[in-house]
């Protein structure tokens, strides 16, 4: 293998695992705030929390996760923006039930 490549390729690994690392410390920091303004700012405890992920994806681009102990069927969604965090939708974890009644639903969706 030419000098050359292997340069290149070693670069690109470098650059692939800077990347990677940048964007998961990114999704741990989203989740870190989210589960903050749920613990300050809602008043929940963490016990109350049984799963908290972050996606990035189309629209919208950044959306944290939070599926409630105490509802374990049911997926709300949260986003940062402008430092304001706020739950913006909710959805079954699967399918689809229009008549199904959420706990936690913040009173201010936009």
């Amino acid at each position: 293998m030419k000098k050359r490549t292997k340069i290149i390729l070693v670069t690109l690994i470098i650059v692939y695992g800077v990347a990677s690392l940048a964007l998961h410390s990114f999704r741990n920091q989203m989740n870190n705030e989210i589960i903050h303004y749920l613990v300050d700012a809602r008043d929940y405890m963490n016990e109350d929390l049984y799963k908290v992920y972050t996606q990035i994806g189309k629209a919208p681009v950044v959306s944290t996760t939070v599926i409630f102990a105490d509802e374990p069927n049911a997926r709300y969604f949260y986003r940062k923006e402008k430092d304001l965090i706020y739950q913006y939708s909710m959805a079954p974890v699967k399918g689809s039930d229009p008549k199904y009644t959420y706990k936690h639903i913040e009173e201010r969706l936009p």
